[in-house]
C-alpha cells in the first residue's frame, strides 16, 4: 500500500494495483517451461544410460533413484527432516543478526571503519575449511553443522542488508527531510523498504548455500542427516540411494528457492520505498 502526503502532514494510504492476469499467466508459462526443461534432461540421461549400457555402480538411471525415493522413503524421510531442521536453525542463527548489524554497520561510520574490514576477513575463510575445527570444539552433534550453516548465511544476509540500507536515492532523502521526517520515519517507510529487497535476495542465495554447506557437513562428522546417508549409500556401492538423497537435497533447496521467490514477490506488492508494510 503506497503513501502520500496530505495537507496536515499526515502520511495517507493509496490502493496499489495487484498483479494483472497477463503477468500470472507469464509466470506460470515460464514455471512450465522450467519444468519442460528439466523433464527433457532427465530423458536424455535415461536415454543415455540405456543406450549406452553403463553399469548403475557407476551412473544410475534417473528412472532407478526416482522409484528408489519412494520405496526407500521410510530411510530417506527421518535423514531428510535431519538436515531440514539443521539448515532452519542455521538460517535463523545467520539471518537474525544480520540485519540488525548491518544497519549497525551502515549508521555508524566507526563500524564501518572498524568492524567492517574485520568481517570481509571472516568471510574469505572458507566455511567448511572450519568444520573440523567446530567438531573438535564441538564435537559430533548438530552445533558445528548450525555454526557453519549461519555464517555461511551471515554474511550475504548481512552485506545485502547494509548496500540496501545505501541505496536511497539521496534526493528523496531530502525531500522527505525537508517535510519534516523524523529518523524513525526515514528508516520505517524510505529505508527499510529500499533494502527489503537486497535483504531477501540475500537470503535466498543464503538458504540454497546453506543446504549445500550441512550436507557437506555431514560428511565430514555425522551419524544422520542426508550427507550421511549418502556416503553411506557410496561406501555400500548403492548409488541409486546417493542419488536418491541427492535429489531430495536438490528438492529442499529448490523448495527454499521457490519460498524465497514468493516472499520476494509478496513484498514487491505491498511494501515499496514510500510505501507502509
Amino acid at each position: 500500500m503506497s503513501t502520500t502526503s496530505s495537507g496536515s502532514g499526515a502520511v495517507a494510504p493509496v490502493a496499489r494495483p495487484e498483479a494483472t492476469a497477463t503477468e500470472r499467466w507469464v509466470g506460470a508459462w515460464r514455471a512450465g517451461e522450467m519444468a519442460l526443461w528439466f523433464v527433457g534432461f532427465l530423458v536424455a540421461w535415461e536415454m543415455l544410460v540405456w543406450l549406452s549400457g553403463v553399469s548403475d555402480l557407476l551412473l544410475p538411471a534417473p528412472s532407478q533413484f526416482l522409484t528408489r525415493i519412494f520405496t526407500s522413503w521410510p530411510n530417506i524421510a527421518p535423514h531428510a527432516w535431519i538436515t531440514l531442521q539443521l539448515v532452519f536453525v542455521g538460517f535463523l542463527a545467520g539471518a537474525l543478526p544480520a540485519v540488525p548489524l548491518g544497519f549497525a554497520i551502515f549508521a555508524v561510520p566507526l563500524l564501518q571503519r572498524t568492524l567492517y574490514p574485520f568481517l570481509v576477513f571472516l568471510n574469505v575463510i572458507p566455511k567448511v575449511a572450519l568444520v573440523p575445527l567446530l567438531l573438535v570444539w564441538f564435537g559430533f552433534g548438530a552445533i558445528p553443522k548450525v555454526v557453519v550453516a549461519g555464517l555461511l548465511v551471515f554474511f550475504p544476509i548481512m552485506i545485502n542488508s547494509i548496500t540496501g540500507f545505501s541505496a536511497l536515492h539521496p534526493n528523496l532523502l531530502h525531500i522527505t527531510r525537508s517535510m519534516g521526517a523524523s529518523r524513525w520515519q526515514t528508516l520505517w517507510y524510505l529505508r527499510l523498504p529500499t533494502a527489503v529487497p537486497f535483504i531477501i535476495s540475500g537470503m535466498k542465495i543464503s538458504t540454497v548455500l546453506a543446504v549445500t554447506v550441512v550436507i557437506v557437513a555431514e560428511f565430514v562428522g555425522s551419524n544422520d542427516g542426508l550427507g550421511y546417508l549418502i556416503l553411506r549409500a557410496v561406501a555400500n556401492h548403492d548409488l541409486p540411494l546417493a542419488f536418491a538423497a541427492l535429489f531430495v537435497a536438490g528438492l529442499i533447496g529448490l523448495a527454499l528457492s521457490l519460498l524465497g521467490d514468493l516472499l520476494e514477490r509478496a513484498i514487491a506488492r505491498r511494501w515499496s520505498p514510500g510505501e507502509t508494510p
